[in-house]
């Protein structure tokens, strides 16, 4: 490791370590509770039809320490996206979300092309989605997925930056819901880069309508 990665490491966690002993003396306020429920709110995405929702058994919501969730289906008529959001109220709760690279090889998924980009969305409001995407296969099946962690405003493709982000937010109040986003596209015949876009078109129809829903 260069002597810049290292700086840069060492400047990560005294910010960290500063964070932390700033929200400890922080008094703890009661987390807002929303008034309707995220499905409700993503039900009705312009451009897609919404074909129902899958629950989670009762463990699984403990598991996850799930304030909310959904897990959506939709289609275009052409192609089926898959949309599940783990939300939580309170940073007190980051880090609860299950990053992919650690629960899906544990249900025997292959994992593999990883990468991270950033999605723009709205070039006059400048508001774009850094994500991680990469494929999984499971047998003969194959999907492509896209996710990020939700920091109130701002979107993070990995968790530590997401709770930096989240702490110093806390710090400013500037808001403290947070969230697991992921896409998922089932990959067919055609080439990877025509279901990538599937997932752009998908993300940029819902992904403005959740965001005032987190600001709410």
């Amino acid at each position: 490791m260069g002597q810049t990665s290292k700086n840069r490491v060492i400047i990560l966690i005294v910010c960290f370590m500063v964070t932390g002993i700033l929200l400890y003396l922080k008094p703890e306020p009661e987390a807002a509770i929303k008034s309707v429920r995220l499905s409700e709110v993503l039900s009705n995405i312009k451009g897609w039809e919404y074909r129902g929702f899958i629950p989670f058994e009762n463990k699984i919501i403990d598991a996850l320490a799930l304030d909310d969730y959904v897990n959506l289906k939709y289609s275009n008529g052409n192609d089926n996206v898959s949309l599940y959001i783990g939300y939580y109220l309170s940073v007190k709760k980051v880090g609860a979300a299950h990053d992919p690279m650690v629960c899906f090889p544990g249900q025997g998924w292959v994992l593999s092309n990883k990468t991270t980009g950033k999605l723009q969305l709205n070039p006059e409001i400048e508001t774009s989605i850094s994500y991680s995407m990469m494929t999984g296969r499971l047998g003969q099946q194959k999907e492509l997925l896209v996710y990020w962690f939700q920091a109130y405003n701002l979107t993070m493709p990995d968790t530590f930056t997401q709770k930096l982000s989240l702490f110093w937010k806390k710090i400013l109040n500037q808001g403290e819901d947070n969230a697991f986003v992921r896409i998922t596209v089932p990959i067919g015949d055609r080439p990877v880069e025509e279901y990538k876009e599937v997932a752009f078109s998908f993300i940029r129809a819902f992904y403005p309508t959740f965001l005032d829903y987190v600001k709410s």
